[in-house]
């Protein structure tokens, strides 16, 4: 909501006032943000200001020279979690620095809920609807040098009341009146010092000062695995901004051949209303440089890319849409370009999976003009062409359309298909449940529901799989999602083809800037998290939950994604009033160690963070070192697991053994590859499997077996290879 402000000079006599007040006396923001004043979502929605408190004033440097939103600061409170009626007022001491006073405007906004999906702006009471704040200013307020009060009167204010999820003060630190040629010509505010800000009540029932609500907590004391990130330039919209979609905004895979990862990555550049695609080398040691940049018209507003053996030429493919409801196969040539091999337009990218179990995988697409009835196609490249399979899904569950993810979701040992809903903004997300359902893929195509459910939130930020380890399938997706601050919070939804109980990791407290990584990080047979997260007096960081977020082996260990130093590839943007800011976490081994290490895209930067694991190198606090030689023989988990393209097979002898044949076979049981056969010693052993066949061919995404026989005894588990 955009308040007029209102000076008020009475003097409250003879009642007792409630009063939150933060003095940042004690050298922090004490979980106040300041971030780029844009009002209206996107981009720029998260772009952090950064700034320093000393002697009790929080000093945030406010020059922007981009010319895109003007001069200003928006400060956003932590979660206050009090009645709104509680208060009527919201002071604040500031002063700004710069050569002459400036004329600008000042705003108040705050989110409650009456604007849950719309943070910070009005509401229109009894209509389940939001609107964006009214266009204009709320008056002219001039900018001194000197020390200067303000306060915001709430009183009659109709939308002030429920539950106050937070306040946001928004400083307008240049002359709109002024053309846009004349403002970049003016002198601009170089930062703006804040001394207290108080939110005050005066209900006669209270008595003082109310205590500050908590700070954000997100417990990453204790050593790091991990290496800092380092960063490297790319191109300026690197990577998809995230608007209430799944769009994957990148991949790792080999684009030259030389065997090593290299980076492919939409990119979308928001002031050209421009998108295309880049494609960044790896020198092999996790260093990467720009070879190729193409922009394209009308890109897809939801674009993704798989990567895989489509063809059966051992190779990997990408599967993408570049143009708007066009999906195709593409290989890459010689130059880097991208050429077409298949493209069908009305289509929308599901996933790929070998699903008939011939050795290349397949392209899972959906039509976007049948979501009423929906079904998926299956692109087959067989006999020398293409063949296009329908796979109808009868009696959808209300509001199910979209197909999301294909994986083995049940434990069950064949492929599934997670269905779900269309964009949650057709709908009253805090008010209406949403369907999905997971439902088999034979070979055959034929389709049997494994279970629906209907639950409270969008699926478009959900991720299906067994995060308890209790053999049944569970849902890992935001706790809250609106349309400007997107994603909120972490929660899984536990047993769901069995019961229905949610466990809240993290509330609406964290900002989930990108979708959750579930692979073992560390080789220690247990699933890692990693995913980029935070909140504006934060920062935005990488988040590596060790163990998972439901029994973490380890504390949270964070990574912050600092621009210090680091020019943005954004017009005019200089790093030392901009925090680097994740949108993506590809993982996988970019140096050529044998370990994960993970790649951040950073739009706000332009470019990549990486973080390489030492984990192969020296024991650390998440991985148990060895002690000598086993009790037992054990064979372990893979990791990677999924893999692609390569997975390290465990193995740990008691004894010596005068006689070991590791082996992998696919489902059907048919013999793969021997990987080791021969004698070997105690002690702890890692086999690199490299994804391929006895051949030299690489195998095509599924599920595997590995099996061990030593002296006589065998076991066995099973691993994933990704598209």
């Amino acid at each position: 909501m955009l308040l007029i402000p209102v000076c008020v000079w009475i003097v409250l006599l003879s009642v007792p006032a409630a009063a939150i007040t933060w003095d940042f006396d004690d050298g922090t923001t004490q979980g106040w943000g300041a971030k780029k004043p844009v009002r209206s979502g996107g981009d720029h929605q998260f772009y952090p200001l950064s700034g320093t408190v000393e002697a009790g004033v929080w000093r945030i440097n406010a020059f922007r020279t981009d010319g895109l939103s003007g001069s200003g600061v928006e400060l956003i409170s932590p979660t206050i979690g009090s009645d709104s009626h509680l208060f009527d007022r919201v002071r604040v001491r500031f002063r700004t620095v710069h050569p002459s006073p400036t004329i600008g405007a000042l705003f108040l906004q705050w989110t409650n809920e009456h604007n849950l999906m719309y943070p910070g702006n009005d509401s229109l009471p009894g209509t389940g609807r939001f609107s964006l704040p009214a266009t204009g200013f709320s008056g002219e307020w001039v900018y001194t040098t000197e020390w200067q009060e303000f306060e915001f009167s709430l009183v009659d204010t109709p939308v002030w009341e429920g539950l106050l999820d937070d306040i946001r003060l928004m400083f307008g630190l240049e002359d709109m009146t002024l053309s846009m040629v004349d403002r970049l010509a003016s002198t601009k505010v170089a930062s703006l010092d804040v001394d207290w800000i108080e939110l005050t009540g005066v209900e006669e029932v209270l008595q003082g000062a109310l205590p500050r609500p908590p700070v954000f907590d997100i417990g990453v004391a204790g050593p790091k695995v991990f290496a800092p990130p380092v960063f490297y330039p790319i191109a300026p919209g690197l990577g998809l901004f995230r608007l209430l979609g799944d769009s994957q905004a990148g991949v790792l895979t080999d684009l030259d051949g030389d065997g090593d990862l290299d980076l492919f990555s939409f990119l979308w550049r928001l002031e050209e209303r421009l998108g295309g695609w880049v494609m960044a080398r790896n020198n092999g040691a996790g260093a990467f440089e720009t070879i190729r940049v193409e922009l394209v018209e009308d890109l897809a507003y939801y674009p993704r890319v798989r990567v895989g053996d489509v063809t059966g030429d051992g190779r990997d493919e990408m599967v993408l849409s570049l143009q708007r409801l066009n999906l195709g196969v593409w290989s890459i040539g010689a130059e880097f370009q991208l050429e077409p091999l298949v493209q069908k337009p009305n289509r929308r990218l599901v996933d790929l999976a070998d699903w008939d179990g011939d050795g290349q995988v397949e392209v899972f697409a959906q039509p976007v003009d049948d979501v009423d009835d929906p079904f998926l196609e299956v692109w087959d490249l067989g006999n020398g062409g293409w063949t296009f399979s329908e796979w109808a899904v009868p009696a959808p569950a209300s509001g199910l359309s979209w197909a999301h993810q294909i994986g083995d979701f049940t434990g069950a040992g064949v492929l599934e298909v997670l269905w779900g809903p269309a964009a949650f903004w057709e709908r009253e997300l805090f008010e209406q449940a949403i369907s999905f359902r997971v439902a088999g893929l034979g070979a055959d195509l034929e389709q049997g529901v494994r279970f629906e459910k209907v639950m409270p939130f969008s699926l478009l930020s959900g991720r299906a799989g067994d995060f308890d380890g209790d053999g049944q399938v569970d849902l890992l997706a935001g706790f809250r999602e609106d349309f400007q601050e997107q994603r909120k919070g972490l929660a899984v939804w536990n047993s769901l083809s069995d019961g229905l109980k949610q466990e809240v990791l993290y509330d609406a407290s964290l900002f989930l800037r990108s979708s959750v990584v579930v692979c073992d990080l560390n080789g220690d047979g247990v699933e890692d998290w990693a995913f980029v997260g935070g909140d504006y007096a934060l920062g935005f960081g990488v988040f590596v939950v060790w163990g998972g977020g439901l029994h973490p082996t380890q504390v949270v260990e964070w990574h912050r994604l600092s621009g210090e130093g680091v020019e943005s590839l954004e017009a005019g943007d200089v790093a030392t009033g901009l925090e680097g800011n994740g949108v993506a976490v590809l993982p996988g081994d970019v140096d050529g160690d044998g370990d994960l290490d993970l790649v951040v895209l950073d739009r706000a930067l332009g470019g990549v963070h990486v973080l390489k694991s030492p984990v192969g190198e020296q024991p650390t606090a998440v991985r148990t070192p060895a002690i000598g030689r086993p009790a037992h023989h054990r064979l372990g988990d893979s990791y990677p697991n999924p893999f692609n393209p390569a997975v390290v097979l465990p193995l740990e002898l008691a004894t010596d053994a005068a006689q070991v044949s590791l082996r992998v076979y696919d489902v059907l049981g048919r013999r793969v590859r021997q990987v080791w056969d021969g004698p070997l010693q105690a002690g702890s052993h890692r086999f690199v499997w490299d994804g391929r066949d006895e051949k030299g061919k690489a195998v095509a995404a599924g599920v595997y077996i590995y099996k061990v026989e030593i002296d006589g005894q065998v076991a066995a588990k099973k691993t994933t290879k990704l598209p």
